[in-house]
């Protein structure tokens, strides 16, 4: 016998145990009805749970069936990542001779008013943050591709989803160390300035990061 070995030859799928190891009656109590019925509802209990985890990969957070509070435990329990709040503020600031109409402030007087809100993420976007911050086909090393495709897949991947973020790449300029991101008004391209701006997604620190909407 001759030929050559491959390392296919050796492979084997394991799948998760699809059915349970049932539990049962000891036999002198296999005739009392009550009984019986007891352990056939454990198993059936016991089989909706393993049929449950089978189909809800815990680690797989952009998995449809996870959401609400199991994906909060998800992101912060198996990856460290909080569930962001998206804020944002507005400062109006009234001082100076010639900068505001006769009567409305005092010679000499100052006016501070200062506005915001503050939203918690929904889940879509809390996926889209994990997969910013988890994602590892772009390497790690910063350069305006990665970049290109990080903001791309942030604003087209619904609930963390990969997406054709080559066919879609955002406008980036460079001034410096200032990186200008140009990108079409939408409600995730909103939400993607916002995020930004409070500093949500990481970014190389020793650079300034703008978002533009047009």
């Amino acid at each position: 016998m001759s030929g050559t070995l491959q390392s296919s030859d050796f492979q084997t799928t394991y799948l998760p145990l699809q059915t349970i190891l049932p539990s049962y009656l000891y036999k002198e109590y296999s005739d009392d009805e009550n009984l019986q019925a007891f352990v056939d509802s454990y198993n059936v209990l016991a089989q909706s749970y393993l049929d449950w985890f089978n189909q809800t990969p815990l680690a797989v957070y952009t998995n449809p069936t996870i959401s609400g509070s199991l994906l909060d435990w998800i992101g912060q329990g198996i990856y460290g990542i909080a569930r962001p709040v998206l804020s944002t503020s507005a400062t109006i600031i009234t001082a100076g001779y010639n900068s505001y109409a006769y009567n409305a402030l005092a010679y000499n007087q100052m006016d501070y008013q200062a506005s915001g809100t503050a939203t918690i993420a929904t889940d879509d976007i809390y996926k889209r943050v994990l997969t910013w911050h988890l994602y590892r086909g772009d390497g790690q090393q910063f350069s305006l591709f990665w970049l290109k495709r990080r903001v791309a897949r942030f604003l087209l991947g619904i609930n963390g989803s990969d997406a054709d973020v080559l066919s879609n790449p955002p406008s980036v300029t460079v001034s410096g160390s200032t990186y200008t991101i140009t990108t079409p008004t939408t409600d995730s391209s909103s939400i993607f300035a916002q995020a930004i701006g409070d500093g949500i997604l990481a970014l190389p620190f020793q650079f300034t990061f703008d978002v533009a909407l047009t």
